[in-house]
């Protein structure tokens, strides 16, 4: 019994991968082997969001990250937009989307592997968002570190390991990318406003649009998965195809739930708050003689979560 078990266990963390693994990406430091590493990996960054992170920071101020976080958010811009154009001309503006029959293993021209190149660096920058988290526990911001926030940190970047290891090339994967980065690139540009400090809180009313938007990505990503479990051809791994097709109809579930809590469910809440505020200022104005400002906002911006 206990050779069956660790035979089994040796083929879901190691052989499957190793006799199903494309040859362009085998040699990638990220997906060498199997998965294992990747998902301890996964695993100590939610023990560290949610106990490590906590207790370490249990006797310390809350840092202030305001420098650092304008940095990352700029930075995240940049990359996304980076491969936000690369998508398309690998795609062919969108053309290659319609190509439903699995790549050539055997094709190992150049052109190919840039493809794959491309996606191993892509799957680097799903690593470099989970920054987002750790700078919420040095800033104990633990309200923000939600189960949405997590579960989107964790599951995308453990199907880019599979998609990476298993099918680089494959064409149907590129609607991610494309939808993915055109997304941040505008999320993170309010982010980077918005830790700019007070002045610029003004001009960010349309902080409930990145989250529409968001929305409308997984739309795309549940019609473009219907077709293509109807349409796919010479796909091997159909399982994987299964497990991945099921996520935007997953995130959008959570998504709309935070949506609905953010901001329908919240608009009572927030009439109340407004009317306690004139209330106040009212109430300072006849005894001072002065309206006093009433700061409402954290200056270095409660961030939302993020996805995708």
């Amino acid at each position: 019994m206990l050779s069956f078990l660790k035979n089994l266990t040796d083929f879901i963390l190691y052989d499957y991968w190793e006799e199903n693994g494309d040859p362009r990406s085998k040699d990638f430091w990220l997906v060498k082997g199997g998965p294992s590493e990747f998902i301890l990996f996964i695993l100590f960054y939610l023990f560290f969001c949610l106990r490590l992170g906590p207790y370490l920071m249990r006797n310390h101020r809350p840092f202030q990250l305001r420098h650092l976080m304008l940095f990352y958010n700029i930075s995240t811009v940049l990359l996304n937009v980076y491969f936000f154009i690369s998508s398309l001309h690998h795609l062919n503006y969108g053309i290659e989307l319609l190509n439903f029959k699995f790549p050539s293993r055997t094709n190992l021209s150049e052109e190919e592997f840039r493809k794959a190149n491309l996606v191993h660096f892509y799957l680097w920058t799903k690593l470099y968002d989970l920054l987002d988290t750790v700078f919420f526990v040095l800033r104990k911001k633990y309200n923000q570190i939600t189960g949405l926030h997590l579960y989107h940190h964790a599951v995308v970047p453990l199907l880019g390991w599979a998609a990476l290891k298993l099918a680089p090339t494959a064409p149907c994967l590129g609607v991610f990318p494309l939808c993915n980065t055109f997304v941040h690139v505008i999320m993170y540009s309010y982010y980077a406003l918005a830790a700019m400090g007070p002045s610029v809180q003004k001009y960010l009313w349309w902080k409930r649009y990145i989250t529409q938007l968001q929305l409308a990505q997984f739309v795309i990503y549940g019609i473009y998965a219907i077709v293509f479990l109807n349409l796919q051809e010479g796909y091997p791994v159909k399982f994987w195809s299964f497990i991945g097709s099921p996520q935007p109809f997953i995130f959008f579930f959570l998504f709309y739930r935070f949506y609905q809590k953010s901001y329908n469910g919240g608009e009572k809440s927030i009439s109340s708050l407004s009317s306690t505020i004139t209330e106040i200022e009212s109430k300072q104005k006849q005894s001072n003689g002065v309206l006093k400002k009433i700061d409402r906002e954290d200056p270095e911006h409660e961030k939302h979560v993020k996805h995708d």
